[in-house]
């Protein structure tokens, strides 16, 4: 079974020299719309990073950037997060409920959530409840040699009763959305059946298990023999039929870090793809060839090809057909997207307007996205505010066949940091 570690960084010993524990009472800290906080962001020892409390259009409004928000104190350790009031787009992320509640024990607590007083209307509060960093007297025990590569430590027991402290190496860490399920993965293929962001593992390497079985529990993945766990991300080539399936992952942690228990990641995979077997055009005697099966045929399936003409057939050629192009995304964040003038590109896509700023994301007087890659099937744009239109926006999505696609009026966001192009590509065969 695999070991799920805890790696321990040292081992600390107290010598109970007096009785009963450091007890410190805990910390609450309020945050209120209609408040003035420094720099926008912190207030009583705790602090918004991601993203700010700002006072905009007569409302009061904590907002996030691609839920990459996090509470974090200099105090001690969150117990709890509660808000009350407002309007809100739940918060989420691990340690979140009903969308409004948080508790856990950390000092940083990433969340995804938009919170808003409505003019005033709707006032909000977030209580902070914070349990202190600990004011305990320094050790008076005695040292223990810890050896790490045996998990093993010594020490001499001092005139007194000795308490023992172990201290672990920080968890390994996936970052929210880091690991997802893959949406275009067909049963019998090589498709990959998650797909892991840039930058998303801390610590630590994922370890992947794919299992059909939708009763299969954390129990059995812990007592999965080590061998069984891949390193490389799963595909669906073992998969035999369309359904759901089971990638259960954890972090198996670097030197300095601890493993993470396993968790699932549920993936819906298609049904194996089928191809046909046709004739080439100008075939001669058509009506006397014959192949058996010519549709709906799968990987590996036999074919049978039959002619009951007269003439001596030399033999038969069989050539396959290539692939149909995989559509490129190429994603632009707000943070992506910086510069001067009038035009940007990113990853062989280009936009050019009237006028662009590039601090508040605004595109003035209409423009063009052109791209080297092929041809647009798709963009997709987020902002705050949209004005513009033209020929194959729907709102702000447009849909066609082109490799450079207008707009007319304006594209703005403000500053607000909500600006996101997702454009979807055929590529050039």
């Amino acid at each position: 079974m695999i070991q799920i570690k805890k790696t321990i960084l040292t081992l600390v010993a107290l010598l109970a020299v007096t009785t009963g524990a450091w007890a410190t009472d805990v910390i609450t800290v309020k945050w209120s719309s209609g408040e003035t906080y420094e720099n926008n962001n912190s207030k009583d020892g705790v602090t918004l990073s991601g993203d700010i409390v700002y006072y905009y259009a007569d409302e009061w409004q904590l907002a996030y950037d691609e839920e990459k928000g996090t509470f974090t104190t200099e105090l001690g350790n969150f117990t709890k997060i509660e808000i009350t009031g407002g309007y809100i787009n739940g918060f989420s992320g691990e340690g979140w409920s009903g969308g409004r509640t948080w508790t856990g024990n950390a000092a940083a607590v990433p969340f995804g959530g938009y919170l808003t007083d409505d003019s005033g209307d709707r006032p909000w509060t977030i209580t902070f409840t914070i349990e202190p960093a600990s004011d305990a007297p320094a050790s008076s025990g005695p040292e223990v040699a810890w050896d790490k590569a045996k998990n093993t430590g010594t020490f001499t027991m001092p005139g007194g009763n000795v308490t023992l402290e172990p201290e672990y190496y920080p968890q390994a860490t996936l970052a929210f959305q880091g690991l997802t399920a893959a949406e275009d993965a067909a049963a019998k293929t090589e498709a990959p059946l998650a797909v892991v962001a840039d930058g998303a593992v801390t610590g630590g390497t994922l370890m992947y298990y794919v299992t059909t079985d939708k009763n299969f529990s954390q129990a059995d993945a812990i007592a999965l023999a080590e061998t069984q766990w891949s390193a490389a991300i799963p595909t669906a080539e073992t998969v035999e039929a369309a359904g759901t399936c089971y990638v259960w992952y954890y972090i198996k942690g670097d030197d300095e870090h601890s493993d993470t228990d396993p968790k699932p990641l549920q993936v819906t995979v298609l049904p194996e793809p089928t191809y046909t077997v046709e004739f080439a055009e100008g075939t001669p005697e058509t009506d006397k060839w014959k192949a058996d099966p010519a549709a709906g045929v799968t990987k590996g399936q036999t074919v049978t090809v039959t002619y009951t003409g007269s003439k001596k057939v030399l033999g038969v050629k069989a050539e396959k057909k290539a692939k149909a192009a995989v559509p490129i995304t190429v994603t632009w964040n707000n943070d992506d997207i910086t510069g001067s003038g009038n035009s940007f590109t990113k990853d062989g896509v280009t936009i050019t307007a009237g006028d662009i700023d590039f601090d508040e994301k605004n595109f003035i007087g209409g423009g063009t996205f052109t791209t080297t890659l092929g041809n647009f099937t798709k963009i997709e744009v987020t902002t705050s505010r949209w004005q513009a239109s033209g020929e194959g926006w729907s709102g702000s999505t447009w849909t066609g066949n082109a490799s450079s696609v207008s707009f007319s009026d304006d594209i703005k966001d403000r500053g607000e940091g909500t600006t996101k192009f997702v454009f979807t590509i055929e590529p050039t065969n």
